[in-house]
């Protein structure tokens, strides 16, 4: 195994913690899929050490939670 130094982590990871670092306490995102929701969950909860609430939407899409 080969330790590798300055390699970029994939954007996608920093959008949800950045979406994360924004959230307060009640505020939500809407999101297009379980995978999405999912990243975005795991995010607030390392990010803010919070909880999370999901609920499937009347539109098919997830909406996310920042409950603490």
């Amino acid at each position: 195994m080969k330790i590798e130094k300055n390699i970029p982590m994939p954007e996608a990871r920093e959008k949800w913690v950045e979406i994360a670092n924004q959230m307060e306490v009640g505020d939500s995102v809407l999101v297009k899929n379980p995978t999405e929701a999912v990243s975005l969950r795991l995010a607030i909860q390392r990010k803010k050490k919070g909880k999370v609430v999901t609920a499937k939407q009347d539109c098919g899409n997830i909406r996310v939670w920042r409950k603490e």
